[in-house]
């Protein structure tokens, strides 16, 4: 039995990533990977502070440590409970890992783990060495759950009081899941910006690190060609948080926190001059999921940056939030650039996602900002969602190609993300529904890690549309080349001068790719930590890559479409059988998701085909979460207290 004083609590980010990559430092890495703020376990510093406990904190994130350095910590700190944050599904395997060595050195520690990762508690609970797990927002419930360690032993778990605290998942006396529900939610007016001194004590000996967080004015490209301020580019950009929360439900996206709240602006004046003083900042990025939902809050923002003599951008902002009037007002108020969830160019696509806005929307914030002269990166699309066919690929990249084209860049499209089906979302609970991810807590798990491995790669992408795995991977380059021609057809048509048309073809197109191709060979030579170790052999694959594809962009200008995108598809389909042969395991388990083989008892009438959406007459039945709750009407219902909370887990916040 622990008493207040006697507790010694330690608070730890947790690496995203597979093993062998996450005990590499972060500087070691070519090009460094950005050190990222530690948000969660602030956030619970913060709150544990003004109710009288003091805490250990642990950046085991940013500072990569290995096993031995873990363990070296851990034995100097001797906490007695221990907070692990972590962020991301992906950070699974060092949840396990860490949970391990916490165990084997204090068998008496508590362990709790908090952050997007627990709408897998029925996974972290059963597999790791984990005692209780914080569904959604942390503050209450973890404050309760140290109220609760002070009389109790974890060897006896008291599961009435335990079931009274609201936001808890842990195996009951029976090795059953209980969930306790959603928790409650400090308000609004109790939310605070990131400190950075905390964060310089959580890097331990390395605090120095902290610098890192911010990032550097210089070689960044937009702000070096922005024209309105007199930047310095010797300093540098601030991370800021300036709301918590989604006024959206996107199918795809894990909603960790309910609704929506604004920080209040009464401190944030004297926290940018803080960090002008302090940390050499002369800039602030606003990373919030949806900057400007609160139009009050975002102006007074804005003003209070003009005043203190910062610019700023907005990394996360809907469509919809921002009109012309108040994009003149920002710029006005020292914004340069924006970056809107975009996610598709075809408008079934965006309905399945339940994004809520319409194409048009998009097109008219995007244009908005060209005419303004505000800086915008409309290529982050996601593509292979239910319902994806060859030709919502075929909108999508026509569709980014009239966004390049209004904001004057060239036809280089970056390439997609994959949609990733992460546990508490509609996409997950779709994909156990239609056999691709299973159901078991052995096969849940194997997705945790296999999807760990390669977060953002295709070879970790599962088929979730109705197409062969084959066809999916061609629009891997359809989407590139089929914007390409689009773009050279806007060209074409939107200009009656056959000079003027050359000049932009050369200008845009040619000369655009013929920069692509030399900024790839130059990151191959010398940004590539694989390129330099690699062998003769695989030096040479990747430049007949590079070459091959550099080709592919020469034939999108000269070939019509119905002898381009025949040669595409040959190509992406010798690109296809050279990873399946190097990849698929042909006897034993799959590393990687895109091999793994569909449960043989998939019933058709759950899939999302193009019959069901036609079907449909409103936008919201179109939503992949109406979908799954019609898919489940079909099934077995939940009767059993277990069931219900692992339904309970599935639906998120």
């Amino acid at each position: 039995m622990l008493r207040k004083n006697n507790m010694k609590i330690l608070l730890c980010s947790v690496p995203d990533g597979s093993l062998t990559g996450t005990t590499i430092p972060l500087k070691d890495y070519n090009p460094p990977l950005p050190t990222i703020s530690p948000v969660g376990v602030l956030r619970l510093v913060d709150w544990m502070d003004t109710n009288g406990y003091k805490s250990e904190l642990y950046d085991i994130n940013n500072l990569r440590p290995s096993d031995d350095e873990l363990t070296k910590t851990f034995k100097k700190i001797k906490p007695t409970v221990v907070g692990l944050s972590a962020t991301l599904s992906h950070c699974y395997p060092n949840v396990k890992r860490i949970t391990k060595l916490l165990r084997q050195f204090f068998p008496e520690v508590w362990i709790v783990v908090g952050g997007h990762i627990t709408s897998s508690a029925n996974v972290i609970l059963s597999k790791t060495e984990t005692d209780i797990c914080v569904i959604g927002d942390g503050e209450i419930p973890w404050l309760e759950l140290l109220n609760y360690f002070k009389f109790n032993d974890r060897h006896v778990l008291d599961y009435t009081k335990l079931g009274k605290i609201k936001g808890l998942a842990f195996l009951d006396q029976n090795n059953k899941l209980k969930v306790t529900g959603n928790p409650d939610q400090i308000p609004a007016s109790e939310l605070k910006f990131i400190d950075y001194d905390k964060v310089r004590v959580a890097l331990q000996d390395k605090g120095d690190m902290v610098y890192n967080l911010f990032y550097p004015i210089r070689g960044n490209k937009n702000i070096k060609e922005t024209k309105y301020y007199d930047i310095n580019i010797d300093k540098k950009i601030a991370g800021v948080n300036t709301s918590k929360g989604c006024v959206a439900r996107c199918t795809f996206c894990q909603r960790y926190t309910k609704g929506y709240r604004s920080y209040p602006t009464n401190d944030l004046e004297a926290y940018i001059l803080h960090l002008k003083k302090n940390y050499n900042v002369a800039g602030v990025i606003f990373s919030d999921e949806n900057f400007g939902s609160n139009r009050k809050q975002s102006y007074e923002f804005a003003r209070i940056m003009k005043k203190c003599g910062v610019f700023w951008s907005a990394f996360g902002v809907r469509c919809t939030s921002v009109t012309y009037e108040d994009l003149i007002f920002y710029k006005e108020n020292n914004l340069i650039e924006l970056k809107f969830g975009i996610e598709s160019g075809s408008q079934k696509i965006l309905d399945i996602m339940e994004k809520k806005f319409t194409t048009d929307d998009i097109y008219r914030a995007i244009s908005n900002c060209a005419k303004l002269g505000i800086i915008v990166e409309p290529d982050a699309l996601m593509m292979g969602m239910p319902g994806e066919t060859t030709s919502t690929v075929k909108e999508s990249a026509k569709f980014i190609a009239s966004l390049r084209y209004i904001l004057g860049l060239d036809w280089n499209i970056g390439g997609p993300f994959w949609a990733m089906a992460i546990p508490g979302t509609p996409l997950y609970e779709y994909c156990q529904q239609i056999g691709v991810i299973g159901k078991t807590i052995d096969e849940e798990e194997e997705y945790l890690i296999r999807t760990a491995e390669e977060k953002t790669s295709f070879l970790n992408y599962i088929n979730k549309t109705d197409s062969s795995i084959e066809e999916v991977h061609y629009w891997n380059f359809l989407f590139d080349y089929a914007g390409k021609k689009a773009y050279i057809n806007l060209i074409i048509q939107n200009d009656s001068s056959i000079k003027n048309k050359i000049l932009q073809i050369y200008e845009k197109c040619i000369k655009g790719e013929l920069t692509d191709f030399v900024k790839n060979l130059k990151y191959m030579y010398e940004g590539t930590h694989f390129y330099k170790n690699g062998n003769f052999v695989q030096k040479i694959k990747w430049f007949i890559l590079i070459i091959s594809n550099f080709a592919l962009g020469w034939f999108s200008l000269l070939l019509p479409k119905f002898i381009l995108f025949p040669v595409v598809r040959f190509y992406a389909n010798l690109r296809f059988y050279a990873i399946k042969k190097k990849y698929k395991v042909k006897k034993g388990k799959q590393k990687y998701n895109l091999f793994v083989e569909i449960n043989s008892n998939t019933y058709d009438k759950f899939k999302v085909t193009e019959n069901r959406i036609a079907q449909t007459t409103r936008q919201i039945e179109r939503s992949l979460r109406n979908i799954v709750k019609v898919n489940r009407s079909y099934m077995k219902p939940a009767i059993t207290d277990e069931e219900k909370d692992l339904e309970l887990l599935a639906q998120g916040q």
